[in-house]
Parts: structure tokens; C-alpha cells; sequence
């Protein structure tokens, strides 16, 4: 009698734990990001959130927590209860740069994450503003070693994006020295590019896009492996002699500890709506984000692409000379 119990309760925690993917969620599910409202670090999982709120018939909700590059959003999501109902959504700025860029940081993005799915890569277009006595980023180059900082470059944060990294290749590499000015955000360097206080700066292609097609900014240059259709006269970095293989990409990501099956019922989610081409032209390529080899793959494979993205930085950062801050 005994062993027959003890067979049926066996049964019936196999049961419950067959069963625990299918009962989640039974409660609100909140998605950090550490980047501010609109853009790239925040159109899309709004857009994902609303669809898995569908999905689940539990409401999934973002948090906007930006500051610090990333670092007080990531450490809030590093340090919640690893039970499913906190997941974080941010780019590799947060989880693989800042690793690199920073002595010291609140959170181990190793340790205190587990990847759950890759969204695609934001290409980024170098753009220069209409008064800029240049078309092509070797008129650019030209002007800035004939007479160094003479044109102005916008960048953020720490300096560690696109635009800081070309500027810092450009001076390290070729002898043409922008005058940079620091911003505290990527939509502030934006802003002031368009108001005509900044002459050069990088963006998203989404609205770098825009800028362009309205005639507001000239492009220089996309940080793409090839060139894209929607630009085929623009050169890719590499074509302009500036050797930045430097991309951002966004993902989603759990608490370390986060039970396994939750992970692989939000990827296979997830990744239902990263395959399907209306929701990806409405909430990612609207921003700028197209897939890539990573996107919709297993979290063990975003793994993989993770660490292979911190060797390739850890590289960059020695040819651009980037020391810890």
C-alpha cells in the first residue's frame, strides 16, 4: 500500500510539473526595459506584450526604466524574484557592452540572466545634416584630416554606440578627428543634430529613415553587412574604409533561476510573432530592427550568439582603444 502512495504521488508531482508551462501565467507579467518610451528599446515589446497578453489571457506589461546606460533598468530585472512574472527586454548596450565598457556593474549579465529570445539587429545610419560641406563619408574623412574637429559628432551615454565607435576608429585608424559631443541619450543627440547643433550623429535606421526621406539629414553610411534595399546608394561602413562591424540588438531575458519551462514557452511565443511578417513591419522594422541569423532561435542558441557578440566587442573595443570606465 505504501509503495503504491508513493507511486501516485510520484504520478502526480510529474503531472504538476508537466502541467506548470500550461498553467503560466496566472498573474500580471511586467517587462523591464532600461530604455525610454518610443524607439527601438520600447515599440517593440509593447507591441509583443500586447500580443501575449492575448495569448496568455494574463496582462503583460513594460516598465520603462531607463537610466545609467541601461544599468538601473537591468539591475532592478537582475535582482526580481525568478519566478516568470519579471522578464527584461534591452539590447546588447546593456548585457554585453556595458560588461566590457565598465570596471565594475550591479549585475552580472552572465550570471544573472538566462537569454530567452533574440528580436534582430537595429542597424544604425551615420547622417550628416544638410550645411555639412560633404555627400559621402570620404568627403567627411577628408575634411576632418585637413583640418581635425572641424565637424562636430554626436554621441551618448558612455560613448560606447555606432557613432562613438566610427569616431574613434576614424581618430585611432585614419587620422580624422571629430569634435564629439557627449549626450545623455540617443534621441537627445538625435534632437540636437535636427535642431542643427550637432553635425554629425548615428541613429536607428527607423527614424534615421524618416530624417532622411524628408530631406533633414544627408546618409554617410549603415551599419549593415550589405548594402540594403531600401538605400542601395548607401555605402555600408566597411565600404567607406571605416572597419566598425559594431551592431545593436535586442532580446528578451529572465532572472537567473527562471524555470526552464517558462523560457521555452515564452520563446516559442515569442517567436511565433518575430516569424510573422504584419507584426514584424508594424513593431520591428518600424524601428529599424530586421532579423538576422540570432533572431527567434532557442535560448540556448541565443547563448551561443551572446557570447560570440562579447568576443567580437572585446576585439573592437582594442582596435578602438576603449579602456573600463
Amino acid at each position: 500500500m505504501k509503495n503504491k502512495l508513493k507511486m501516485l504521488g510520484l504520478a502526480l508531482t510529474l503531472v504538476a510539473s508537466s502541467a506548470f508551462p500550461q498553467a503560466y501565467p496566472t498573474k500580471l507579467v511586467r517587462i523591464i526595459t532600461p530604455h525610454p518610451p518610443g524607439g527601438p528599446g520600447d515599440v517593440p515589446p509593447r507591441g509583443i506584450a500586447q500580443s501575449l497578453s492575448q495569448t496568455f489571457g494574463q496582462p503583460f506589461v513594460v516598465e520603462n526604466r531607463d537610466g545609467a546606460d541601461g544599468i538601473i533598468g537591468a539591475e532592478a530585472a537582475a535582482k526580481a524574484t525568478p519566478d516568470g512574472y519579471t522578464l527584461m527586454y534591452t539590447s546588447n548596450g546593456v548585457v554585453v557592452v556595458n560588461a566590457v565598457a565598465r570596471k565594475k556593474l550591479p549585475y552580472d549579465p552572465v550570471r544573472d540572466f538566462v537569454p530567452i529570445v533574440q528580436t534582430g539587429v537595429l542597424y544604425s545610419m551615420i547622417m550628416a545634416i544638410p550645411s555639412v560641406p560633404a555627400n559621402s563619408m570620404q568627403e567627411v574623412l577628408a575634411i576632418l584630416k585637413a583640418k581635425p574637429e572641424s565637424l562636430t559628432l554626436g554621441t551618448y551615454g558612455t560613448g560606447i554606440n555606432f557613432a562613438a565607435m566610427v569616431g574613434r576608429y576614424t581618430k585611432a585608424r585614419l587620422g580624422a578627428v571629430f569634435y564629439q559631443i557627449p549626450y545623455k541619450s540617443a534621441s537627445q543627440a538625435l534632437q540636437a543634430a535636427v535642431a542643427g547643433q550637432v553635425q554629425i550623429v548615428g541613429y536607428g535606421l527607423g527614424q534615421a529613415a524618416t530624417l532622411v526621406k524628408a530631406g533633414k539629414m544627408k546618409p554617410l553610411a549603415i551599419n549593415s553587412a550589405q548594402r540594403l534595399p531600401a538605400f542601395p546608394n548607401v555605402p555600408t561602413i566597411k565600404e567607406t574604409g571605416i572597419d566598425v562591424g559594431f551592431q545593436s540588438w535586442f532580446g528578451f531575458f529572465a532572472p537567473a533561476g527562471t524555470p526552464n519551462e517558462v523560457v521555452h514557452r515564452l520563446n516559442t511565443e515569442i517567436a511565433k510573432l518575430l516569424a510573422d511578417p504584419p507584426f514584424r513591419a508594424k513593431f520591428l522594422a518600424s524601428q529599424g530592427i530586421e532579423p538576422d541569423r540570432g533572431t527567434g532561435a532557442s535560448p540556448e542558441a541565443f547563448a551561443r550568439y551572446m557570447a560570440e557578440d562579447r568576443e567580437e566587442f572585446i576585439k573592437l573595443a582594442k582596435i578602438a582603444e576603449i579602456e573600463p570606465q
